[in-house]
């Protein structure tokens, strides 16, 4: 069985140990084994640290005096294939994993179900089909539909319209349609809506504003999810480029 080997970059010895059991824990349950090195600061890491040694290298957003994205783009220069995970009390710094190609993005205290998001995107690697579709009721008929051409999918008295090249109309129940779509490319930022990632332009406070002209709204109690989902995707296609 492959080892793989994991870097954990976090001065706070709490913090390293929560993550270090919710890592050991997932091995576990997988099957898989990981040989966890831990260090309390960059010099330590870097001491350490040397091409294609660590497939997964956590970083904290603090780290003693410095920042944990500082530490992130000298390690990049160095390798190119090691995937980064910030760990931070909060989406401060997000946006700025952007540059470094992060994949994925952790609040503490780090759990389980979140961890295991990290691994979902690591295995992640084969391109998605291309041309892949969706088969919706459409008056008592099913039909094909382009998962590339949707744009977004609406609620409107007891029917969900799907925007795309046409409107398609349709009386299957919104969660319905969203558990036959692929769950990286489409997120639900109200009750009645649904939205393709890729559609996005920009997000506000309330409402997504999307490619090509056309608002969804987003609701308060969707907010923090979109914004989470918004960041990791755009985070996501950076590392494509």
């Amino acid at each position: 069985m492959n080892t793989m080997r994991i870097a954990i970059v976090e001065d706070e010895e709490k913090d390293m140990l929560q993550l270090t059991g919710v890592l050991n824990a997932y091995a576990e349950n997988h099957g898989l084994t990981f040989a966890i090195d831990t260090f309390s600061s960059g010099e330590a890491f870097f001491r350490a640290f040397a091409p294609k040694k660590y497939t997964l290298v956590f970083f904290d957003n603090y780290i003693g005096t410095g920042l944990g994205i500082d530490l992130a783009r000298k390690a990049r220069a160095l390798d190119a294939d090691a995937e980064f995970v910030f760990v931070s009390m909060s989406m401060e710094f997000a946006l700025s994993g952007y540059e470094v190609r992060a994949l994925h993005y952790l609040i503490k205290p780090a759990t389980l179900p979140e961890v295991e998001k990290v691994f979902e995107r690591l295995q992640r690697t084969a391109p998605k089909p291309e041309g892949a579709m969706v088969e919706v009721v459409c008056d008592y008929h099913p039909i094909l539909i382009p998962v590339d051409s949707i744009r977004y999918i609406e609620v409107v008295d007891k029917a969900c319209i799907i925007h795309g090249k046409e409107e398609v109309k349709t009386y299957m129940r919104l969660g319905a349609l969203l558990e036959l779509l692929p769950p990286d490319d489409f997120i639900r930022p109200h009750r009645s809506f649904a939205v393709r990632l890729a559609c996005i332009q920009s997000m506000s406070r309330n409402e997504f504003a999307l490619k090509g002209g056309g608002t969804v709204p987003i609701s308060q109690s969707y907010h923090n999810d979109c914004k989470r989902a918004y960041i990791e995707y755009r985070a996501h296609s950076q590392r494509k480029q």
